[in-house]
C-alpha cells in the first residue's frame, strides 16, 4: 500500500517516528488509520491521499530550500511518493467510475 511506503520512507529519513505522528500529522487521520485499513482490506480515502500528498510536496520544498545538495535525494524520494499518491487517487476514480457504468 502506498501509505506503508511513504511511512516507511519517512521513518528511514528520519522525518516521523511513529504511526500516530504519520496517521494524524500526514494523513490527518487518527491515530489507528492505517491498522483499520490493513483490517478491513481497503484502501486509503482520497482526504488521506490528498493530504498525504500535500504534505509530501510541502517537506521536499522544505528539504530543497534549507539545503538543495544536502537534501537532494531526499527530495526527490518525497516527490516520487507524492506522484504515486495522486496515481492512487487517480486508480481509485477511475474504479469508482468504472463501477458506476461512467466511461472515461
Amino acid at each position: 500500500m502506498i501509505l506503508e511506503q511513504v511511512r516507511e520512507a519517512l521513518r528511514t529519513a528520519n522525518i516521523i517516528a511513529t504511526d500516530r505522528e504519520f496517521c494524524e500529522q500526514w494523513l490527518g487521520k487518527s491515530e489507528c488509520y492505517l491498522r483499520s485499513l490493513r483490517f478491513n482490506h481497503i484502501p486509503p480515502s482520497a482526504d488521506a491521499l490528498a493530504n498525504c500528498a500535500a504534505r509530501l510536496a510541502w517537506a521536499a520544498n522544505g528539504l530543497r530550500t534549507r539545503d538543495p545538495v544536502a537534501h537532494a535525494h531526499w527530495a526527490d524520494v518525497l516527490d516520487n511518493l507524492r506522484v504515486r499518491c495522486y496515481s492512487a487517487m487517480d486508480q481509485q476514480a477511475h474504479a469508482k467510475w468504472k463501477r458506476k457504468g461512467v466511461s472515461a
